[in-house]
């Protein structure tokens, strides 16, 4: 039933009235209000951390970056910093003391005294004599045999050939067909010379330097050996002599022939093929045909051949 001054519905329930209206119940009401005021007074911890992480993820690139190169400049300019003041400290305090306690230092620096140097001159001295004494040439070689029938057939192959040559040697018997003074001398021939034998080598020889042997008639020889090689070599590589190496020339054979020959055998054909040598450099210069020139290298590789019977090769 419904009364009409309060306008409210009423039913019968196990015999008792109770209000039924639309209403909503007031404790319902304040509950609902209750959650919603509790929730929005709860904190959100969730919400924030995305929040940070948000914050953090927008930080400049460039900010990083400087961070990221400043780090290492201060760390190694502090580095810097120590290491140039403990190398600072070492510098000014330890090695002035050690050189005030080391007079040892002072020693060395003090003058050799005069007798040191008086000493080590006459050694200097002797080293140079024995250097400019040795007789040193330079030759080409047309190969070495150890058959010397096999050295000698080829040495007359050659001469066939119009090539100066002589056999040297006895257990490696070596092939001589040109000499100079030095072997960039004899670089102007060799391709000629290649054209005729099979192989050429250019090498140098040092004799044993022994004084007892060495005769004035020898040394005077020695100068004029050389000076007859290289004129010879120059003229034969198309090269042009002076008037002053022919004045040169003369006065060192005028030498040799004022000198005594001693009474040995192999001196003897040396001076022999020296002089030989020397009227065929001569002749060439009146007549220059390339033949004398040929000759004149045939008669300087046998006076070498009797040099090398008194004077033997360094090793």
């Amino acid at each position: 039933m419904m009364d009409k001054h309060s306008r409210k519905i009423t039913v019968k329930i196990n015999g008792k009235e109770r209000p039924f209206t639309t209403d909503k119940p007031k404790h319902i009401e304040t509950n609902v209000n209750i959650l919603e005021k509790e929730k929005e007074a709860e904190p959100r911890p969730y919400a924030s951390f995305q929040q940070k992480k948000k914050k953090r993820e927008k930080r400049s690139p460039i900010t990083g970056a400087f961070n990221a190169r400043i780090k290492p400049a201060i760390f190694s300019i502090a580095m810097a910093i120590m290491i140039g003041t403990g190398f600072g400290f070492i510098v000014l305090n330890v090695i002035p003391k050690q050189k005030a306690h080391s007079p040892q230092t002072l020693e060395t620096a003090l003058p050799i005294p005069m007798e040191s140097k008086n000493s080590a001159k006459p050694a200097a001295k002797s080293a140079n004599e024995a250097a400019a004494a040795s007789f040193t040439v330079s030759v080409i070689q047309a190969g070495v045999f150890t058959d010397r029938e096999a050295a000698s057939a080829y040495a007359r192959q050659l001469q066939s050939s119009s090539i100066p040559v002589v056999v040297v040697g006895e257990k490696q018997v070596a092939l001589f067909i040109a000499v100079g003074n030095d072997k960039q001398q004899l670089q102007a021939i060799n391709e000629w010379y290649k054209q005729k034998a099979h192989s050429t080598y250019i090498k140098s020889l040092s004799f044993a330097n022994i004084n007892s042997k060495r005769k004035p008639v020898i040394k005077a020889g020695e100068t004029l050996y050389r000076q007859m090689a290289a004129i010879s070599v120059i003229l034969l590589g198309k090269g042009k002599v002076s008037i002053e190496d022919w004045k040169k020339l003369e006065n060192h054979y005028q030498q040799i022939r004022s000198q005594t020959v001693p009474n040995d055998d192999d001196i003897k054909r040396y001076v022999s093929h020296m002089k030989t040598a020397y009227n065929m450099l001569i002749a060439y210069k009146t007549n220059q045909r390339e033949e004398l020139l040929q000759k004149t290298q045939q008669e300087l590789l046998e006076a070498l051949k009797s040099y090398i019977a008194v004077f033997p090769l360094r090793s």
